[in-house]
């Protein structure tokens, strides 16, 4: 059986039209230098640009507390995975006469989305990525939420968020990397809520 290299990052990059951030190595400089990593202004000194601005980085996820049948374990692990979460509030924007702008009135705060891209590699076999995505397409016919572990999740929520599986996306491969195979994951946080009669 032949051999296929590839770069995970360039083809990253193909599918998913974004680029990595490769974290570089230790340098010999002098630790106590400070290392040219934001750009500011020139007068109030306000950020420009920092180093790992729109830099996406291998986060590894953890999807836990699944209720699937006939799946030996309760959790699902998603090693080469890159997460993006998104927020938005519904507000109420009323114009007054002879007022500059307008009143606005917090209604709510939706709830949070959370987007999974990556890769399904089977490394024992080099085979198609059989078991995640018969896996994948359980979680999603999950009927109810399920725990996410992942340390900007965790930052962002702590360990009790709960989330459901909105929507997933197989995207195309070409070439010869049957082993390989990218997906795109849309989640939803779920809130939980104590009704009191």
């Amino acid at each position: 059986m032949s051999t296929i290299s590839f770069d995970l990052e360039t083809l990253y990059e193909q599918i998913f039209g974004g680029k990595l951030y490769q974290i570089p190595p230790n340098s010999a400089k002098d630790p106590k230098e400070e290392p040219k990593i934001i750009q500011r202004t020139a007068s109030k000194q306000y950020v420009l640009l920092e180093k790992y601005l729109n830099r996406e980085i291998w986060l590894p996820t953890r999807l836990a507390e699944l209720n699937i049948e006939d799946y030996k374990r309760s959790e699902f692990y998603l090693p080469y995975c890159a997460v993006k979460i998104s927020g938005k509030k519904t507000i109420v924007k009323t114009p007054l006469a002879e007022r500059q702008g307008t009143v606005k009135e917090l209604y709510s705060i939706d709830d949070y989305s959370i987007n999974l891209k990556g890769f399904f590699i089977d490394h024992k076999n080099r085979l198609f990525p059989e078991e995640d995505l018969d896996v994948l397409r359980q979680v999603f016919e999950v009927r109810g939420s399920f725990a996410i572990d992942n340390a900007l999740i965790n930052i962002m929520f702590g360990k009790e968020v709960k989330v459901v599986m909105e929507s997933f996306e197989l995207p195309e491969v070409e070439g010869g990397r049957k082993h390989v195979r990218p997906y795109n994951i849309q989640l939803e946080t779920d809130s939980i809520f104590t009704l009191e009669v």
